[in-house]
C-alpha cells in the first residue's frame, strides 16, 4: 500500500509540476508579448496568456486544496454538563483505546457509531481533531457493555501505532477520492465562469481540460491505489475489532453485531413509515419508541426471546433459517467483514468479560425529552411545522401493523410454503382420487414439512444465483475475481458455473413441480371425503386463483412499463428536449395498453371487486379521460403523475386482493383435515 501511495505522489509532482510550468509560460509568454511588440494584437493576445496561466493556477489551488467537511443536517452536538455519565463512559473508553479524547460529540437519528473529521492534505502533516458521532437507535437497541464494544470499535481504528499507520492510509485514500470525485466547489466554480460570457468560457474551458487531464492520469493510479487499500482496510477492521472485544468481550460483541442488524432494519421501517404518515397529517412524537416497539414485534414474529431490558437474545438458530447466497463478489465485503467473519474471530478471542446489562440510555440524562427532540428535528427537515397534524400513538401504530400482519397472514399450518410465490397450473390428471394405499402413504406434515421448505427455499437461491453467475458472465458487474462456495474463481470461469447450477436448478425445479402437484392431489383427496361439492368447489376455487393471478403479472408487466416512460419522462436533461416527445409518444401508448387491459379485468368472468370505493371511482373517472400529456407544446407533469399513482395504487391493491383469494382458498383446504 506505501509502494503504490508512493507511486502516486511521484506522478502527483510530475502532473502539477507540468500543469504549473504550462502556467507559468502562459503568463510569462503574455507578459513578453506585450513588452516586446506593441500593438493592439499582440496586447490582447497576451493579456489573454496572462489570465490563462493565472486561472489554472487559480483552479489548480481550487482543486487541490479542496475541503469536504463530512455533513449530516441530523446532527445535534451534546455537552458534558447536559450528560455527565456518557462524556465519563468515553473518556474512560478513551484512556483504555489511547486515543485523544472526541473534539466535539453529536447524536443523530440513526443506528450507527461514527468517527469523522475534515479531512485535507494538511491533515496528512497536522493529524485533525477528531469527533464522534453517535447514532440514537444504536443507543435504543444496545446494552451498556455492547455499546462500549462499537464505541470502541470505532475508537480502535485512530489507536496504537500499527493502527494510526492505517488511520494515516485510511485519511490518505479519503482525501485523494474527495479531492478526485467529490470536488464539488471547484466543479460548481467552473460551470459559473463558463456561464459568463463567451470570452471567459474559453478560458475556463481551456483550464477544465488541462485539470481534467491531471484527473485522468490521477484517477487511473487511485484505481490501483484503493483496490489494495480495500484489502488492507480489511485487515484493519479484524485488528479494531480485535482491540475492542478485548475491552467488552467475546458475547457483548457478537450480541452487539446482531442486535444492530436487527434494529438498522426496524429503524429504516420507521423512517419509511415517518414519510407516509407525514403525507396523511399525522406523526410520531418519539421515533425511538417506535423503533423500540418495531424490535419487539419482529422478535415475537420470529419466536425471539427477550432479555431483562426486552432486547432480542439472537441466537444461532435464528441465523440459521436464513439462506445466504453461494454468490459473494469481492468488491462487495473486501472493505468489510461479513458479520459472520466476525463473529468467527470474537468466537477465537473467546474473551470473558462481567457484562453490563442496563441499557445504553442509562449513560443519558434525561433520554426521553433527548429522543423526541431529535424526532422533532426530523420533522423539522422533512416538513417544517404548520400545524395541522395528529400525534399517532405507538401502541397504535404497532396495532395497525399487527391487523395488516394477520389480515394478509396465510395460515401457519402451511409453514410459509405458499408465501411470496404464484400458484403453480395443475395438469388435470392431478384431480383424481388416491387408492386407499396412496392416501395412508402420505400427510399434510410430510407435504409441508421443514426440510421441504428449506430445500425449496434453496432452489429460489440458486436460481437467483444463476442470474447473477451470469451477469458476471456478461460483464453487467464489473469484477475480476468472486466468490461461490466461499471459493475464489475468476470471472471468466462464471460462466460454467452458472451452466452447472442451472442444470441443478432443473432438477429442482421439476421436484418442486411435482411437490406441488402433490399437495394440491392431496387436499383434493382429503375434499372428497367431504363429497364431490366440496372436491369440485377446491378445484373450482384453484382455477379462479390462477385466472386473477394471471391477470396481476399482465398488470405488473404494464404497469412496470409505465412506471419506467415516466422515469425516463422526468430524468431527461434540459439540454436533451428533443427526446422528451418520443417519450411522451411511448408512455401514450402504455397509457391506452393499461386502460384496455384494466377493462378487460374489471369486465372478466368472477370480478368481485378488488378495488376499494374511492380507487374504483378515481379509476372509473380515469377511464373517461383520453391519455394525453402535453398541454400548450410542454409535458403535462400534473397528469402523470396522476396516471403513475393511479397505475400504482391498482396494481397494488390487485396484488393485496389476490394474497386474500389465496388466504382463503388455504382457510378452505383446513376445513377438509381431520379435527386434532
Amino acid at each position: 500500500m506505501i509502494g503504490f501511495i508512493a507511486i502516486f505522489f511521484l506522478l502527483y509532482v510530475v502532473v502539477l509540476l507540468t500543469a504549473v510550468t504550462l502556467a507559468t509560460a502562459f503568463i510569462v509568454g503574455g507578459i513578453v508579448l506585450i513588452a516586446y511588440y506593441h500593438n493592439i494584437y499582440t496586447v490582447i493576445l497576451g493579456l489573454a496568456l496572462s489570465v490563462l496561466g493565472g486561472m489554472v493556477l487559480f483552479f489548480l489551488i481550487r482543486f487541490l486544496f479542496n475541503k469536504n467537511t463530512p455533513v449530516n443536517p441530523y446532527r445535534t452536538e451534546i455537552h458534558a454538563g447536559s450528560h455527565p455519565q456518557l462524556f465519563d463512559f468515553i473518556a474512560r473508553l478513551v484512556g483504555e483505546t489511547r486515543i485523544t479524547f472526541p473534539q466535539k460529540i453529536f447524536v443523530v437519528p440513526e443506528v450507527s457509531a461514527n468517527v469523522f473529521y475534515k479531512t485535507t492534505f494538511l491533515s496528512l502533516l497536522w493529524p485533525a481533531r477528531k469527533n464522534l458521532e453517535i447514532g440514537l437507535g444504536l443507543v435504543n437497541s444496545l446494552n451498556i457493555s455492547e455499546f462500549k464494544m462499537v464505541l470502541a470499535r470505532e475508537f480502535a481504528h485512530f489507536s496504537r501505532r500499527s493502527m494510526k499507520l492505517g488511520s494515516y492510509v485510511y485519511t490518505l485514500n479519503k482525501v485523494l477520492y474527495n479531492m478526485l470525485y467529490e470536488n464539488h466547489s471547484w466543479n460548481e466554480m467552473m460551470i459559473r465562469w463558463s456561464g459568463n460570457g463567451s470570452l471567459p468560457g474559453f478560458f475556463a474551458h481551456i483550464t477544465t481540460l488541462i485539470v481534467n487531464g491531471m484527473q485522468y492520469l490521477l484517477r487511473k493510479l487511485y484505481h490501483l491505489i484503493n483496490r489494495q487499500y480495500m484489502e488492507l482496510s480489511r485487515e484493519m477492521e479484524f485488528r479494531a475489532d480485535a482491540l475492542a472485544v478485548s475491552l467488552a468481550g467475546t458475547a457483548a460483541a457478537i450480541s452487539s453485531i446482531r442486535r444492530m442488524e436487527m434494529s438498522s432494519y426496524c429503524m429504516d421501517s420507521c423512517m419509511h413509515k415517518l414519510q407516509e404518515l407525514a403525507e396523511c397529517g399525522q406523526r410520531f412524537s418519539n421515533v425511538f419508541s417506535v423503533q423500540r416497539a418495531l424490535i419487539t414485534y419482529y422478535a415475537g414474529q420470529n419466536n425471539i426471546q427477550l432479555d431483562a431490558q426486552e432486547l432480542p437474545l439472537l441466537t444461532d438458530s435464528y441465523f440459521h433459517t436464513f439462506l445466504k447466497s453461494r454468490v459473494q463478489l469481492r468488491e462487495q465485503w473486501a472493505s468489510h467483514p461479513t458479520r459472520e467473519d466476525r463473529e468467527a474471530r470474537y468466537r477465537q478471542a473467546n474473551i470473558l468479560s462481567e457484562p453490563a446489562t442496563g441499557s445504553a440510555w442509562q449513560l443519558f440524562s434525561q433520554p426521553e425529552t433527548l429522543q423526541q427532540q431529535s424526532t422533532q428535528q426530523l420533522y423539522d427537515l422533512l416538513e417544517p411545522d404548520e400545524g395541522g397534524y395528529d400525534l399517532i400513538e405507538t401502541a397504535t401504530f404497532v396495532n395497525s401493523i399487527t391487523q395488516r400482519h394477520r389480515l394478509y397472514e396465510y395460515p401457519k399450518a402451511f409453514n410459509d410454503y405458499y408465501d411470496n410465490r404464484s400458484f403453480a397450473p395443475m395438469p388435470e390428471d392431478t384431480f383424481l382420487p388416491y387408492t386407499t394405499a396412496a392416501e395412508e402413504s402420505i400427510s399434510m406434515q410430510e407435504i409441508y414439512h421443514p426440510e421441504v421448505i428449506r430445500r425449496m427455499r434453496r432452489f429460489y437461491r440458486d436460481q437467483q444465483d444463476v442470474e447473477t453467475l451470469q451477469a458476471i458472465a456478461l460483464g453487467q458487474f464489473q469484477t475480476r475475481f468472486f466468490e461461490f462456495d466461499g471459493r475464489k474463481y475468476r470471472a471468466a470461469e462464471a460462466r460454467i458455473l452458472a451452466r452447472k447450477l442451472a442444470m441443478h436448478v432443473e432438477q429442482e425445479q421439476r421436484w418442486l413441480a411435482s411437490q406441488d402437484r402433490l399437495a394440491i392431489r392431496y387436499h383434493y383427496n382429503r375434499a372428497l371425503h367431504h363429497g364431490p361439492e366440496a372436491a369440485a368447489q377446491l378445484q373450482e376455487k384453484y382455477r379462479y386463483i390462477l385466472m386473477h393471478q394471471a391477470f396481476a403479472n399482465r398488470l405488473n408487466d404494464q404497469v412496470v412499463h409505465i412506471i419506467h416512460h415516466i422515469s425516463q419522462l422526468f430524468n431527461i436533461g434540459a439540454g436533451n428536449i428533443d427526446q422528451v416527445w418520443p417519450c411522451v409518444d411511448e408512455l401514450t401508448k402504455e397509457c391506452w395498453n393499461f386502460r384496455r387491459l384494466l377493462h378487460e379485468v374489471m369486465n372478466s368472468k368472477g370480478y368481485s371487486g378488488c378495488l376499494t370505493e374511492e380507487l374504483y371511482n378515481r379509476v372509473m373517472q380515469f377511464r373517461q379521460q383520453d391519455c394525453v400529456f402535453v398541454n400548450d407544446h410542454v409535458p403535462d407533469y400534473a397528469a402523470i403523475q396522476e396516471l403513475h399513482e393511479i397505475t400504482s395504487s391498482v396494481m397494488e391493491q390487485y396484488n393485496n386482493s389476490n394474497i386474500l383469494y389465496k388466504k382463503l382458498f388455504l382457510e378452505f383446504l383446513l376445513r377438509s383435515e381431520p379435527v386434532g
